[in-house]
């Protein structure tokens, strides 16, 4: 008796449609563009988080240089020994003068064994051009003459007075000088190197700042010099010197 043969059914090939390979990529490619953005977002945050510890490190080499001269600030010198270099032996790496976030820093190669006021650098340091010339008497010292050092108790309002802050990357100055005509030092500010929607002038971000507390906090675009500016120490000067820029 024969013994009945088992019908064999071939098993359907499992295979992507090409219209279901499309739809899987357009999912990934939609994922990918929610994605992108959050991690932009992360990477700039690790940088401004970066530069404000780099910026809170050099706000720490001025308290110590401070302590160490008797509650005088460095003097303002305008063309050697300038904060750089009179606050070298307080920090221990020129790479803290550097914001990560800074492009036109990182493309200037500042080593270790460069000359401080040289290395690449994304920070100014407050000039106190208005406190120096109350004590003055209102006018700049006579020409040759050396500007005389602030004494840290003559910042009334060290919260609220910025003692360094960021520079923008072609700027080649040390200090902010302020002065009435403010296109004078405005185009070295920084004010929206971090967050925002970048591009050049970028008003929807905001910049680091190291206060006279020896706080360093975000300030957003405009706020350092409106209502009241900031980089004055005296009362009169934050008003006077207030610049209101349209958002």
């Amino acid at each position: 008796m024969k013994k009945p043969t088992s019908l064999r059914f071939s098993r359907p090939r499992c295979a992507f449609t090409l219209i279901e390979l499309l739809v899987v990529i357009a999912i990934i490619a939609i994922l990918a563009a929610l994605l992108l953005p959050a991690l932009g977002r992360g990477k700039g945050s690790a940088k401004r988080i970066a530069c404000a510890n780099n910026l809170r490190q050099v706000r720490l080499a001025l308290t110590l240089y401070v302590t160490d001269h008797d509650g005088l600030m460095p003097r303002r010198e305008p063309f050697t020994n300038r904060w750089p270099f009179q606050l070298r032996a307080r920090y221990s790496d020129l790479m803290v003068l550097r914001c990560p976030a800074d492009p036109g820093a990182n493309n200037a190669g500042a080593t270790t064994n460069a000359a401080p006021d040289t290395a690449a650098r994304s920070y100014l340091m407050n000039g106190f051009q208005d406190a120096l010339l109350d004590m003055s008497g209102g006018s700049p010292p006579g020409k040759g003459a050396p500007l005389p050092a602030l004494r840290e108790w003559a910042i009334g309002r060290p919260a609220d007075t910025i003692i360094f802050g960021e520079k923008a990357s072609a700027s080649t100055q040390f200090y902010v000088v302020l002065a009435m005509d403010a296109s004078q030092y405005l185009p070295d500010l920084e004010e929206g190197r971090h967050d925002g929607t970048g591009g050049l002038l970028n008003k929807s971000g905001g910049s680091n700042y190291a206060f006279g507390d020896g706080s360093v906090r975000v300030i957003r675009f405009g706020h350092a010099l409106c209502p009241l500016n900031l980089w004055a120490v005296t009362d009169q000067g934050r008003a006077d010197y207030a610049v209101c820029q349209p958002h």
